[in-house]
């Protein structure tokens, strides 16, 4: 699995501050590079001020997409979200954009008090590695608190929820109920985003008790002296994951219905798991 992102978008995550007015900002693709396929795509950007390399996303920044093809003929404009990164510290925008086909695309942004930003290129591909919503979730083989009671072999979470290593992937996907999967490593997290979205799932799961919670890992052999000597456990492979950290909404059939990368508002979490509701 590669690391985080493509090294530009991972570079973005690291960013802070904000912005202000007449600044023209660079745009940039935040999602995963193969991360995007067609139809609806839930797609992350930032905007920097290239001066002074600041965070101009903000809160109360409205901010909206135009999409056009590689020709430059208009396919649609989409309000964005703003979305936490790191809580308070710094944040992105989300758009969830309308993809007709595989091929390149362009975005300009428009913020509030800003200067349009833009054209940024995305790419969509026909068929990700990646798990779309509307695929079977895979039946991955994930370990479990049974069979490791010290949790810290498991799972690098400071503060660990038992309740999210009761059963694994295999089981959770396949039992009848709705699961929500998180992939995330919180000490080893490139974008230090893992830990956030972690906490952020762990705070909704008493809100559904007849859903299916599972952390997973991104590392197996949490012990070793060297961060090079890190192995991704095998769910990463089969889920097709780019970066970390990742959720996935899976209903009670074993569909994916929906799938968040990075950072995702307590809004977008909580509709997701309804919609996935029997």
């Amino acid at each position: 699995m590669r690391r985080l992102f493509i090294a530009l978008a991972a570079s973005v995550l690291l960013l802070a501050g904000c912005g202000s007015g007449g600044v023209k900002p660079l745009a940039l693709v935040a999602s995963s590079n193969q991360s995007i396929g067609v139809g609806t795509q839930r797609v992350m950007f930032a905007l920097i001020d290239p001066e002074s390399d600041r965070f101009l996303a903000a809160p109360d920044r409205d901010a909206s997409l135009e999409l056009r093809d590689e020709n430059g003929s208009p396919i649609g404009t989409y309000r964005m979200e703003f979305v936490w990164t790191l809580p308070e510290v710094r944040g992105l925008y989300v758009a969830r954009l309308e993809i007709p086909a595989a091929g390149t695309y362009q975005a300009t942004i428009d913020a509030d008090g800003l200067s349009t930003a833009g054209p940024v290129g995305l790419v969509a591909f026909e068929d990700p590695a990646l798990i779309q919503p509307g695929e079977t979730a895979p039946q991955s083989e994930t370990r479990t608190s049974a069979q490791y009671p010290d949790l810290p072999i498991i799972t690098s979470d400071p503060d660990p929820d038992p309740a999210m290593y009761e059963v694994s992937v295999a089981e959770a996907v396949s039992d009848g109920t709705p699961a929500v999967i998180v992939f995330a490593t919180p000490a080893f997290c490139v974008s230090e985003t893992c830990g956030p979205l972690l906490d952020q799932v762990k705070v909704l799961r008493p809100d559904y008790p007849g859903v299916d919670f599972v952390h997973v890992e991104i590392y197996e052999d949490l012990q070793v002296e060297s961060f090079e000597d890190l192995t991704t456990v095998p769910a990463t492979e089969e889920w097709g994951l780019p970066s970390e950290p990742w959720v996935f909404v899976v209903d009670e059939s074993g569909l994916v219905t929906a799938s968040f990368e990075g950072a995702a508002s307590d809004a977008e979490l909580r509709a997701a798991i309804d919609a996935a509701l029997p």
